[in-house]
């Protein structure tokens, strides 16, 4: 299982949410965002999105984050895949991928 955490610019989110919704993931965790790059040109409004996938899927989504969410230019954000042990479900109590 992995964490996919997207940072991505705000004026693209839409057409992410979207092309990830039409992908078939499970789900995913939007936040209202703000930071900077190593180009420190203050900081500038993203949004975060937060995905749980199993390992088949993570690559789908990150062309799809990718392809969506390009511009070309600084300032389009990052993707870090972050391994995980293990994910609950709080409704049911189930574990591991069944809980995704």
């Amino acid at each position: 299982m992995k964490k996919i955490e997207a940072i991505v610019r705000k004026e693209k989110f839409e057409e992410v949410f979207r092309a990830l919704e039409d992908s078939g993931i499970g789900g995913l965790t939007v936040t209202e965002a703000k930071g900077f790059g190593h180009h420190r040109n203050g900081l500038q409004e993203k949004m975060k999105l937060d995905i749980y996938a199993d390992e088949f899927q993570v690559d789908k989504i990150v062309e799809t984050i990718r392809k969506y969410a390009r511009t070309g230019v600084t300032g389009d954000g990052k993707i870090a895949v972050i391994d995980m042990s293990n994910i609950i479900r709080i409704r049911d109590g189930q574990t591991g991928a069944s809980a995704i």
